[in-house]
């Protein structure tokens, strides 16, 4: 096994992957190989559902705990990224300041994709939990931005 297949593995059950999602993963994979983060794992998958595409996925946690899952929706050249939602890898409704459009062959499209995920392992992790530990038990205590900030995508913390 080559050392650039740790990142964007297929979950097993992976359907089969078209030529285009093929090489878009082939070139993302290699784009991470340098990545040394320890507090993120990635994968990849077949959505099936409402919009056929293939999903790579970058999950960012703190101590065992899921802070925030990264990801694009890849279909036909055609790259869309954004803080996902945790349970359904959907893209939000109103992209984030973070969101990711590009289009293009499958390897510039990983390229461009493989850069973004870069840039957001690259910034300090946040945990609410160390920042606001009352916050669970004592709801209000924490300031009125950072709490709206840290769970407005229904999750416990801010990347």
């Amino acid at each position: 096994m080559e050392k650039w297949t740790r990142w964007f593995q297929p979950d097993p059950g992976c359907d089969e992957l078209r030529p285009d999602e093929q090489a878009f993963l082939t070139a993302l994979q290699q784009a991470a190989v340098q990545w040394d983060v320890g507090y993120a794992a990635s994968w990849a998958n077949r959505d099936e559902e409402e919009h056929p595409c293939l999903l790579a996925v970058v999950s960012i946690s703190d101590r065992n705990v899921q802070l925030a899952e990264f990801g694009v929706h890849y279909r036909d050249g055609h790259a869309q990224g954004d803080l996902l939602h945790s349970c359904l890898h959907e893209l939000p409704d109103e992209p984030t300041p973070d969101a990711l459009d590009v289009r293009g062959e499958p390897g510039q499209v990983a390229a461009e994709c493989a850069a973004w995920f870069e840039s957001i392992l690259r910034r300090p992790v946040v945990s609410a939990q160390r920042v606001y530990a009352g916050v669970v038990t004592k709801p209000g205590v924490a300031p009125q931005r950072p709490w709206k900030r840290l769970f407005r995508f229904g999750r416990g913390a801010g990347i």
